[in-house]
């Protein structure tokens, strides 16, 4: 009995050993995907050199993949991005990646720079025209049509990206934490009355320009999820350029600058032309953070740009955890620590210190 027994057990190794060998030698399964354009696209294996024409799009694959070693070709203004926060230090061989993919600051691609590249998988603005997704295409390259709008679309193309990846169920788990925070704000923001949201009005353009968020476009949706009413919400979707008079009669309460213009809150507290505002009068001027991305497009890190937000306009309706969700969230995202100085760093604590009510939000002003 104990032999056959024993017999039994090596018979059941042996074979287990077998499925083992046999299942690696089996092929890649195919994954076949539809992009954000309608076009079929199949990766027989996960791809090995990328080429990202679209801003947010490095930072999302480098959450996915935690790391930068299959990213082959960026955006400048992705590298830009990657220098000025923290992506940079998390992954410094970020700087090596080639960044002349693009024609000047167009999103049509340099299309003899990216063949230098050798991608197996280029991804592409799907709302920018069939011209500059083809021009690839002709070159015989395999493209990813992308869309940029809201949360929605921020969602679809994380999904699409972990699949091209190789690792569809990160790219679910990234969606679905993210989607667990937005019902957390949705709730704690319950039965707030339209009396009780601040003016907020978001600058993604101060100098040389006043260039705001209008209705339908990706920051209304944060302002009104973390407590808030935008002020701009009359004009039409998308980003809009106004005058300073415009600015006057909308009187916000709370004006956000965002991190596609060098401005800063000093910068608007010393504007003469702005003195009798509601947000520069009561100093309640916030520069967005900039972190693995920048805070106000969706991203990987718009969980934590909900927090901050709803922290700013409903303070008391949510724990104040910033920092604690911060480092959480990093390690989720990057497999990497931060300390409080890195944090100081994302949440321009320097820059932010004197306005109102930041220290409370952020930790204590440093």
């Amino acid at each position: 009995m104990h032999v056959s027994r024993r017999a039994n057990t090596i018979s059941l190794v042996a074979a287990t050993i077998a499925i083992i060998i046999l299942s690696g030698l089996q092929p890649v399964q195919s994954a076949d995907v539809t992009d954000q354009r309608g076009r079929a696209l199949s990766f027989p294996q996960p791809v090995e050199r990328a080429v990202f024409l679209p801003m947010p799009a490095p930072s999302t694959f480098i959450a996915l993949d935690r790391g930068v070693a299959r990213i082959a070709g960026m955006n400048r203004a992705s590298a830009a991005a990657m220098r000025d926060g923290i992506l940079g230090r998390f992954f410094p061989g970020y700087a090596a990646i080639a960044t002349d993919v693009t024609q000047g600051n167009t999103m049509l691609p340099n299309v003899e720079q990216v063949l230098t590249l050798t991608p197996d998988l280029v991804v592409q603005w799907a709302s920018e025209g069939d011209e500059p997704i083809a021009m690839l295409e002709r070159a015989g390259l395999k493209v990813m049509g992308i869309r940029y709008g809201g949360q929605a679309e921020m969602a679809a193309y994380t999904r699409l990206l972990g699949t091209a990846a190789g690792d569809p169920a990160r790219a679910d788990a990234i969606v679905t934490r993210q989607a667990i925070r937005q019902a957390e704000i949705e709730q704690a923001m319950a039965g707030l009355q339209p009396g009780g949201r601040p003016g907020v009005l978001y600058l993604s353009r101060y100098n040389g320009a006043f260039t705001v968020g209008g209705s339908e476009s990706y920051i209304d949706f944060c302002i009104r999820l973390a407590g808030g009413r935008n002020v701009a919400a009359d004009l039409p979707r998308g980003a809009r350029t106004v005058t300073v008079e415009q600015l006057l009669v909308w009187n916000p309460d709370i004006v956000l600058l965002g991190n596609f213009d060098t401005a800063m809150p000093a910068d608007l507290y010393a504007d003469p032309r702005l003195q009798s505002v509601a947000a520069i009068r009561d100093r309640r001027v916030y520069r967005m953070p900039l972190g693995g991305y920048r805070w106000d497009p969706p991203s990987q890190e718009s969980a934590l740009a909900w927090g901050w937000l709803a922290g700013l306009l409903q303070p008391g309706r949510l724990a104040p955890t910033l920092r604690a969700d911060i480092s959480d969230w990093y390690r989720f995202l990057y497999e990497r620590p931060v300390d409080d100085a890195d944090i100081d760093v994302i949440l321009f604590m320097a820059a932010n210190r004197n306005s109102a009510g930041y220290g409370g939000l952020a930790g204590g002003a440093r």
